[in-house]
């Protein structure tokens, strides 16, 4: 692999990070922050005459927070811009131009947790926004070049489990006023989000965009189903700017739930398809419902439900020294276990396939607080939880990764009391 590391991240400036002493910053004037060019300069951080990408590696992005790495174009051309996470970090990407139009943004692309998008650009300066997913902090390797120039990261390759193969998309282009999107509803949705909504069918090849209106403020839930295309999704506002995304919210279908009422106005929809882009994707928009939202997170073990006999969970007591059972488990929707822990020491929690299955198990004291979780323990599709506990009650979410799996789990527990003078 080929490629120039033209920075190593040291310490911060202006909201940026900085390499060299010597390196220049750009103004992204519209997005109200400074970014770094990426190669120092700007005459050396032209994309178009660069023998190599330019890559700024060790990128260190606080929580909650982001760095803007600056480019340019002197002609027209294909660019590629990538982000690779170091391990244990989920990177986002987002490329805007000079006056902090929003033009191309990215997740997952690169494969695994790094981003990457390609798209091509008219002559000018751009920003690269890179940030954790959902907040969290990481360090990463970023790079911009062009598409002759080699890539940092793998890349998407193949279709659904590696059976077939489809053209590589990567990255969504904003929805604006001007990009061509399938209307739902003949007008503003108000009266229908508490009627079961609209929704449409289709391939997200076919049709990547949907708009629709609100007449008045209102929380709304936005969802994209079919495990098979694996299906991402964006919500833009009426001017294409970027309001959330969000992929794999139940198995490998997408959600996003506004508790917070959307502001009246227009909106749009964008999607891609991390496996087969040719499947029919149902795309609905509803009401929000809170007490369903927490039934839902209930049933996919993403919180852990009241002991009070208001959701079936199974209780197995005061937990002896070995407990093993085993369990048929439906998909992604999952089985909760109770047990009660009589003193301080440590237990192991092992879900084992016995027939079709990928355990995915998590565990939570009695309010709820998430103490571990495991999917794909050793190399297998086997899960373990190792874990210190105090005395007391604990649930234990057990479940497929996904719907793709409804076979039986063995779950075993152990318990281990520290040992004494």
């Amino acid at each position: 692999m080929n490629y120039v590391l033209v920075a190593v991240a040291t310490t911060a400036i202006a909201g940026m990070t900085a390499g060299a002493a010597s390196a220049q910053a750009m103004p992204c004037s519209a997005i109200g922050e400074t970014g770094q060019w990426i190669a120092g300069t700007s005459e050396a951080s032209d994309i178009s005459v660069a023998a190599q990408a330019l890559v700024f590696g060790g990128l260190a992005i606080p929580a909650n927070d982001h760095m803007l790495l600056a480019f340019s174009l002197s002609a027209p051309g294909d660019v590629r811009i990538e982000a690779q996470p170091f391990p244990g970090g989920d990177s986002v990407i987002e490329l805007y131009d000079a006056l902090g139009t929003l033009l191309v943004t990215d997740d997952d692309s690169g494969g695994g947790l790094a981003s990457r998008a390609e798209t091509a650009l008219e002559p000018g300066q751009y920003c690269l926004l890179t940030r954790g997913w959902a907040g969290n902090g990481l360090t990463a390797d970023v790079s911009v070049g062009r598409l002759d120039h080699d890539a940092i990261t793998a890349g998407l390759s193949g279709g659904f489990f590696g059976e077939t193969d489809f053209p590589l998309f990567v990255g969504v282009d904003p929805c604006t006023a001007a990009t061509p999107a399938i209307s739902l509803g003949d007008g503003p949705l108000d009266a229908m989000l508490g009627q079961g909504g609209a929704s449409a069918e289709n391939t997200i090849s076919g049709a990547p965009y949907y708009r629709f209106s609100l007449a008045s403020p209102q929380s709304l839930s936005i969802r994209a189903e079919n495990p098979s295309a694996d299906p991402y999704i964006y919500i833009f506002d009426g001017d294409g700017t970027l309001l959330a995304e969000n992929d794999d919210y139940d198995g490998l279908n997408s959600r996003i739930d506004f508790t917070t009422p959307l502001s009246a106005g227009t909106y749009c929809v964008g999607m891609r398809a991390l496996s087969n882009p040719d499947l029919p994707v149902i795309l609905s928009v509803v009401g929000y419902d809170a007490a369903a939202a927490l039934r839902e997170l209930y049933a996919t073990g993403d919180a852990a439900p009241p002991l009070d006999g208001s959701y079936p969970v199974v209780d197995l007591g005061l937990l002896p020294a070995r407990s093993v059972r085993d369990a048929q488990i439906e998909g992604t929707t999952a089985t909760w276990f109770a047990f009660q822990v009589s003193q301080a020491g440590a237990i192991v929690i092992d879900a084992v396939e016995v027939t079709d299955s990928d355990p995915l198990i998590v565990l939570y004291d009695d309010l709820g607080n998430e103490i571990a979780y495991n999917d794909d323990f050793g190399g297998t599709l086997n899960s373990q939880i190792v874990a210190r506990v105090q005395a007391g009650r604990y649930l234990l979410a057990v479940r497929q990764y996904s719907d793709f799996y409804s076979g039986i789990i063995r779950i075993a527990i152990e318990r281990y009391a520290p040992a004494t003078d």
